[in-house]
């Protein structure tokens, strides 16, 4: 009886807490590891931490447009930015003192072009992945990361007119900003610490040839458009059979 209520009270607490929660903040997933943009892998709970399987990094032959936003640092986000930044190569450093009232800023970059990405799975060079993302219902696409920076290049992201995800090398992939619609600064995500991230699932549908085709991202709180499915093999019954 002491073990239902305390479920019950556990299971009220959680559900009184997310009323006053931003579903893009539940979303985010707090890693210690570099990942990259438009990378796939998928999230593995462990007791005592949450990793991120990175498994594949597809090919986008096209620049991908990314949307960046300045936030600021709190408690919350500065203790996981301290715990990745003693994980990871990049030699970040930042002063946060709580008692000031000006704190440092991180970025989130996110992509905004899902279009291009959707394009890209679907393409010869990338049949392999999409084959792999069919049969692997778990695997997500990382869209979404908060990075800290040195103040350099958080300026040159930060001030730039746009900046794009593109292929420097095979699957060597970096941020290009822009200034007067020119080519301006490259940075590395290994050039910073990436501390928070948020993936996407695909949104699958069958064609008149029975193919399937990757039509859509959307997050994982979010449903996929009508008549398309986060799983494959449900795609792949939803047969009309009034059309053959």
């Amino acid at each position: 009886m002491k073990l239902t209520n305390l479920i019950i009270t556990c299971l009220l607490t959680i559900v009184l807490g997310c009323k006053g929660m931003n579903i893009t903040e539940a979303s985010k997933a707090q890693t210690k590891q570099q990942l990259v943009l438009g990378s796939i892998g998928s999230e593995k709970q462990y007791i005592l931490q949450q990793r991120f399987n990175g498994s594949a990094i597809p090919s986008y032959k096209r620049p991908i447009k990314l949307e960046v936003n300045q936030i600021t640092f709190n408690k919350q986000t500065f203790k996981l930015f301290i715990k990745a930044n003693s994980s990871q190569a990049s030699n970040v450093s930042i002063q946060y003192v709580d008692s000031l009232a000006k704190k440092p800023n991180y970025v989130q970059l996110q992509v905004v072009d899902k279009l291009a990405v959707v394009e890209a799975m679907n393409n010869r060079e990338n049949h392999g992945i999409k084959n792999y993302l069919s049969h692997n219902r778990y695997a997500n696409v990382v869209t979404s990361i908060s990075m800290a920076l040195n103040q350099k290049a958080f300026e040159a992201i930060t001030t730039a007119d746009a900046v794009f995800l593109i292929e420097k090398k095979p699957k060597i992939y970096v941020m290009q900003t822009y200034q007067d619609h020119k080519k301006s600064d490259v940075i590395s995500f290994s050039d910073g610490v990436v501390f928070q991230y948020q993936t996407s699932n695909c949104c699958w549908q069958e064609n008149e040839r029975h193919q399937l085709n990757i039509v859509d991202l959307v997050g994982s709180y979010f449903n996929c458009p009508k008549n398309t499915y986060k799983s494959s093999s449900r795609a792949k019954k939803n047969i009309n059979y009034y059309k053959l």
